[in-house]
């Protein structure tokens, strides 16, 4: 088929695809062109001239609410932008050209700022307190459609005095004077505490006091103020002080049973003290004894068997020797009328753990069925006592573990630190290994229910040797400190109730 070409001509059909392709081609170049002619790209035509109220400001406290400075600039104008812009403050010390800068967000439709006296020293909170500072700061202006980059205004320079947050404590010393402190009441010579590195108001003292009395000065003078206590004498652990000169005179009081080493905290944010002896506890007793027909000593009061104080821990009294079938009590004093530690009921299972102190009746007394070697274990600070026939030939468990956060397995009952059995002494387990910071203690079965062997008091020093066997509470634990971490040999023997915890 033919067709007719403009001049009336006709051509093949070939020729006819090709002038329309050449006609469409033609159309979509003026098309594109077109569109190209029509697109507008963004350009800032206008930047904000930022100035300030003033050069330099000084920032006090007392003026905190008072107008300290103005900014104001002119509007950002960004030709082609199909959103709006938003303003941010930057500053930075002087010279740096703005490598540091701070960026506050000032926001959009605004063309000023006002701040107070306490508003500006927030924003330069970083600088040095009460040193005039300068510094610089310019405008960043940001579009929200990303159509241009951010740009800056002008520089304005100021100088800044700013003051500290923290208001100042009344007093920047502070001392103890009195018969009881180590100067005694020489008011010249008095004894200085200690002003707290990053709390100004908290003063410390560490040391002895002897029996007598003491009050704090504010200055070295008895004219002047101090800190005392708001009755005389009042017992240590009350806490609340006021500041006075004059009379009533009320001062502390350290009895000659409380004399010892202090750690005494004075607080002015709240009027307050803390008096805490920092030696440590004592026993009630530095001295006991088995009295009874089941002991060595019988009932006799000049025969009576004697415990053993451990080394580590006063509170702890330890007996390994013979009982024969028969009864016993543990004596305070070489006096049938003193208070004797006993169990609760009489006659108990040796298993039960409880104790108390007690003179006159009732006259409980443990009884032994059967004799043999006993190691006897009795804690005054959970006043708990363990009783355990060391001549057995059987070991009570063929299976222990170590558990818990500073053990391999953690508390992780599934993964727990099997220890590993003597092969000479059946008695006897061992485990090498590392220890992290954390607790642990010497599980008898996977079960939380079950007993555990663990240390006589609660984190007791690692060098500590005696060791009890007992299920549910005090839930006694050994403690490795961070700076105590590392590789250690744990031996358990199960006969004799003893530990050695040792450093590779």
């Amino acid at each position: 088929m033919k067709a007719l070409n403009f001049n009336g001509v006709y051509t093949s059909g070939y020729i006819k695809s090709t002038w329309w392709a050449l006609i469409v081609l033609s159309f979509l170049s003026l098309f594109t062109f077109s569109c190209k002619k029509d697109t507008i790209t963004a350009k800032v035509t206008s930047t904000p001239v930022l100035a300030a109220s003033s050069n330099s400001v000084v920032l006090t406290r007392d003026n905190a609410a008072k107008p300290a400075l103005t900014l104001t600039w002119s509007a950002a104008n960004v030709q082609g932008m199909q959103g709006s812009v938003t303003y941010f403050l930057q500053w930075d010390i002087k010279g740096n050209n703005f490598a540091n800068a701070a960026t506050i967000k000032l926001g959009k439709d605004t063309l000023t700022k006002a701040y107070t006296q306490e508003a500006l020293n927030d924003m330069f909170i970083t600088l040095p307190v009460a040193t005039a500072t300068a510094v610089e700061m310019r405008l960043v202006t940001a579009t929200s459609d990303g159509s241009v980059s951010p740009f800056n205004s002008n520089v304005v320079a100021l100088t800044v005095t700013t003051y500290s947050k923290t208001i100042p404590p009344p007093y920047s010393q502070l001392w103890m004077v009195g018969d009881a402190t180590p100067k005694g009441w020489d008011i010249s010579n008095a004894t200085p505490m200690v002003q707290h590195g990053n709390d100004p108001y908290l003063f410390t003292y560490t040391g002895a006091l002897v029996a007598g009395e003491f009050k704090i000065a504010t200055v070295k003078d008895f004219g002047g103020a101090f800190y005392r206590p708001l009755a005389n004498h009042p017992a240590l652990t009350e806490t609340a002080v006021q500041v006075s000169s004059g009379d009533p005179d009320n001062k502390w009081q350290i009895s000659a049973a409380q004399a010892g080493n202090y750690k005494i905290t004075l607080n002015m944010h709240t009027n307050s003290i803390s008096i805490v002896n920092t030696d440590p506890p004592k026993a009630p007793f530095s001295q006991l004894w088995l009295l009874g027909d089941a002991t060595p000593g019988g009932w006799s009061l000049d025969a009576v068997t004697p415990l053993i104080v451990d080394a580590n821990d006063s509170f702890i009294f330890t007996w390994t020797g013979p009982l024969t079938t028969g009864d016993f009590k543990i004596a305070t004093a070489k006096d049938f009328n003193a208070p004797f530690y006993r169990p609760t009921t009489n006659a108990p299972d040796l298993s039960a753990t409880a104790v108390q102190l007690n003179a006159g009746d009732p006259d409980n007394k443990w009884h032994i069925n059967t004799a043999s070697t006993y190691k006897i274990t009795l804690n005054l600070h959970t006043n708990t006592i363990s009783i355990v026939n060391t001549v057995v030939s059987t070991p009570p468990y063929t299976a222990l573990w170590i558990i818990g956060d500073a053990s391999p397995g953690g508390w992780s009952l599934d993964a727990a630190t099997p220890m590993v059995k003597s092969a000479t002494d059946p008695f006897v387990f061992s485990w090498t290994g590392a220890l992290v910071a954390g607790e642990f203690k010497i599980a008898t079965a996977k079960d939380f229910g079950a007993k555990f062997y663990r240390p006589v008091t609660d984190h007791p020093a690692l060098s500590a040797t005696t060791v009890q066997l007992s299920a549910g509470d005090p839930d006694n634990k050994w403690i490795v400190t961070a700076s105590a971490a590392g590789n250690y040999k744990i031996t358990l023997n199960m006969k004799d109730l003893s530990v050695a915890v040792v450093k590779q």
